[in-house]
């Protein structure tokens, strides 16, 4: 919808909220015009967005608390709906959020007394709570796109390895094993050109240089698959994906160690050659 939230928006909203009729004008721009601090055209946006019984709530509170609680309600649905750009800084903490965003949008924050003293009070403990909510949500929304993203790679490996298959005249079809088991250390099932077993790691990134996360389970399946474990890096929009082996995996370009002295939870892997 592309709706701004910003003290003029939010006033026209509230004015509307008082006559409906203004949204029955034909001329939105000569009512601007008239009420030059309103921004009209946003007004109506925030309401399709908002609904008009919350509008109307935030203009019926007269206590500062009160009004602040319903302002924080409008500020979370507008970003949670809206997902502006700048949200996705929210996870660096406050100040780092002040330097996303533009002195209106920082108005709105202040009136809603969200950049007041976090502490143990109960109103402390709102604040914090209304900041650690969007948190987790800009979290959840970065994790569900890098889930895409790999499904995305996995299907590209479903679809190569049964071109593969039918070339090889191997009446198999790869299976998608982690739909059935997602700590099973690999994602595809499939089978080489003497039928083998070979387990396939799917991995898609947008980095250039096709550099990817290696966890320690997935380090340790391909210890005991051998050379029957495969890497799959799908690398941006390339048709064919970059294919790593066990060995190449093993070799000195990748320093890996796993040892009763070291814990390590992942690695980082650019891949040497592009194939």
């Amino acid at each position: 919808m592309n709706i701004t939230l910003n003290k003029s928006s939010l006033l026209a909203a509230i004015e509307i909220s008082k006559d409906l009729n203004i949204l029955k004008s034909k001329d939105l721009s000569y009512l601007e015009s008239v009420k030059t601090s309103f921004d009209i055209k946003g007004g109506q946006k925030l309401i399709e967005l908002i609904g008009l019984e919350i509008i109307n709530e935030l203009n019926t509170k007269i206590k500062e608390h009160d009004y602040q609680i319903i302002l924080r309600q409008i500020l979370n649905k507008y970003l949670k709906d809206e997902k502006p750009g700048f949200l996705l800084r929210i996870t660096g903490g406050r100040d780092y959020f002040l330097n996303y965003i533009d002195e209106n949008f920082e108005q709105l924050l202040n009136d809603a007394g969200l950049y007041n003293e976090i502490n143990l009070s109960k109103e402390g403990r709102e604040i914090g709570n209304w900041w650690d909510d969007l948190s987790e949500f800009v979290r959840n929304l970065e994790k569900d796109k890098k889930l895409d993203q790999g499904r995305e790679g996995e299907e590209k490996t479903i679809r190569y390895e049964i071109n593969k298959l039918k070339k090889l005249d191997i009446k198999k079809k790869p299976k998608w094993i982690s739909y059935e088991d997602n700590s099973a250390g690999y994602d595809v099932l499939s089978w080489d050109e003497e039928q083998n077993k070979i387990f396939i790691e799917v991995k898609a990134t947008n980095n250039t240089n096709g550099l990817f996360y290696l966890s320690k389970g997935e380090w340790r399946f391909s210890v005991s698959a051998k050379d029957n474990y495969f890497i799959h890096v799908w690398i941006q929009d390339k048709k064919e994906p970059r294919i790593i082996t066990y060995s190449e995996l093993n070799s000195k370009n990748y320093k890996i160690e796993d040892s009763s002295n070291a814990e390590w939870e992942k690695i980082k892997i650019t891949p040497v050659l592009m194939n």
